[in-house]
């Protein structure tokens, strides 16, 4: 027994040296690959890299205690490294070659800060130059453009889509981000580079097969580095000779495609203000941008790919969320009045589902409301779009049942969203079953659609859905136990 304790520590001796040892290689590592890193060859300055970006232990510290010794060639493939793995380590470092003499250096240390974290770009100003401090506020201007960018993009490419896809905007400073947005909500050409690197960004990501085939996808590909002049016309709504020279620098359905992108961006801004802090201030800014784009009109060519109806839309409803739905409530009875026209008229019963003014507004009304919050308002006009639509059915015949049916299956699917919104997951999966019977089949959006949450994630849906999905799509069910 007096033996044990001796033993264990000349063990955790040994051990600890042995830690310290390998340690000191990681260390003599990354000093022993910096010759290469400024060797003449490309090929060796690649294989330095890999090897230090491949290295599994944290080498921060490392590569900020070498980089004080190497030289400008060398320092470049450090922060490389850094920008490989992500790793922050060389933060103040890079925030200062933004003001370097340097263009290599300047685009570098770029390139690096912008894969970092947003919450860990916070460099010590008090240590840098003033020329070094511009630089940095200058980067970060952008950077925060390309994020919200980022997003507003992907909003984009998720229409109808509104559960919870703004939160990481909250993250940044409120006030900031309400500029911003409202920059945004302008066209402002601020956001010109943000948009486009943006762009080029989500393209360059890997996505699935299926997305090819989705309309908003095909868009952004086309718009892709069009953005520029898209953002120059729809400031102004004006295609002067500065606007026209822009615009004739791309083809022109790349420019098309990007004046529609532009659009739904603009319209996302609108929606990402809703879960600003109400405050008078916003109010009136949002009410001056709703009176300006009232007064606009697009280029008689361009009117349909410019569609200033879906901004303004999208600006009563943030109003309304704010608490303010004066105009949203007009809206609302302007879509009233074309029901009761219609039923006034007693228009024929056969008439397609899709061609049927009243029975367009009704599903609009209903859409306006849940996204303005009144869940229960929006549950209640689906389910008299349903009374409504199941007593059309009753008198119409053939194809323009079969019509009605579709919609039927559209509106009760809407329904299910509502009651899941608001908990109560019987009814909702109670209205998915109906919406299947009358010929829903889109099972993967019930999967991803975040409104479906609360009802999704109860052992009745998931009994349910793997007995009536396809095989392929519930076993994604099933795998995300």
């Amino acid at each position: 027994m007096s033996y044990a304790a001796p033993r264990f520590l000349t063990l955790l001796a040994t051990l600890s040296v042995l830690a310290a040892a390998q340690l000191s290689a990681q260390r003599d590592m990354v000093k022993r690959e910096l010759p290469e890193l400024s060797s003449p060859f490309a090929n060796d300055r690649a294989e330095a890299v890999a090897r230090l970006v491949a290295v599994e232990e944290d080498i921060s510290a490392d590569l900020r205690l070498t980089y004080q010794i190497a030289d400008l060639q060398e320092r470049l493939g450090l922060l490389e490294i850094a920008r490989l793995r992500e790793d922050a380590g060389l933060l103040q470092q890079g925030v200062e070659g933004l003001g370097h003499d340097d263009e290599r250096m300047r685009l570098e240390a770029r390139e690096y800060l912008l894969v970092l974290p947003f919450e860990e770009l916070q460099p010590e100003l008090a240590d840098l130059t003033e020329h070094q401090v511009g630089a940095w506020e200058q980067f970060y201007s952008f950077r925060i453009r390309r994020d919200i960018s980022l997003v507003l993009l992907e909003a984009h490419l998720m229409p109808g889509k509104y559960f919870g896809q703004f939160d990481q905007l909250r993250k940044l400073d409120n006030r900031r981000l309400d500029l911003e947005l409202l920059k945004i909500l302008d066209a402002d050409p601020d956001f010109t580079e943000p948009l486009n690197a943006a762009s080029y960004q989500i393209i360059d990501r890997d996505t699935p097969a299926v997305r090819a085939f989705e309309p908003s996808w095909r868009r952004l590909q086309a718009a892709a580095g069009a953005l520029g002049p898209a953002v120059a016309y729809q400031n102004k709504l004006v295609l002067d000779q500065r606007v026209s020279t822009e615009v004739a620098r791309f083809p022109r359905s790349a420019f098309h495609a990007a004046l529609e992108v532009l659009v739904s961006v603009r319209a996302a801004a609108a929606r990402a203000l809703a879960g600003s802090e109400p405050s008078p201030e916003l109010a009136t800014l949002l009410m001056l941008r709703y009176a300006v784009l009232r007064e606009q009109t697009p280029t008689p060519e361009l009117l349909s790919m410019v569609d200033l109806e879906v901004i303004r839309t999208e600006i009563e409803l943030t109003l309304a969320r704010l608490g303010d739905d004066t105009l949203l409530q007009a809206r609302i009875e302007r879509l009233r009045s074309q029901i009761d026209r219609v039923q006034e008229v007693r228009s024929n019963v056969n008439m397609r589902a899709g061609s049927r003014p009243d029975l367009i507004a009704q599903n609009e009304i209903a859409h306006l409301l849940l996204r303005a919050g009144d869940l229960e308002g929006a549950e209640q006009e689906w389910a008299m779009a349903v009374a409504n639509t199941q007593e059309l059915m009753r008198e119409a015949e053939g194809r323009n049942r079969s019509s009605l049916a579709s919609y039927l299956a559209a509106v009760y699917y809407n329904l299910a969203c509502a009651q899941s919104l608001q908990s109560k997951v019987s009814k909702a999966l109670s209205s998915l079953k109906e919406a299947v019977t009358h010929g829903y089949k889109d099972y993967a959006w019930m999967l991803d659609d975040g409104d479906l949450h609360n009802v999704r994630v109860t052992e009745g849906f998931r009994a349910w859905f793997m007995d009536y999905a396809p095989p392929a799509v519930a076993d994604r069910l099933g795998d995300s136990r």
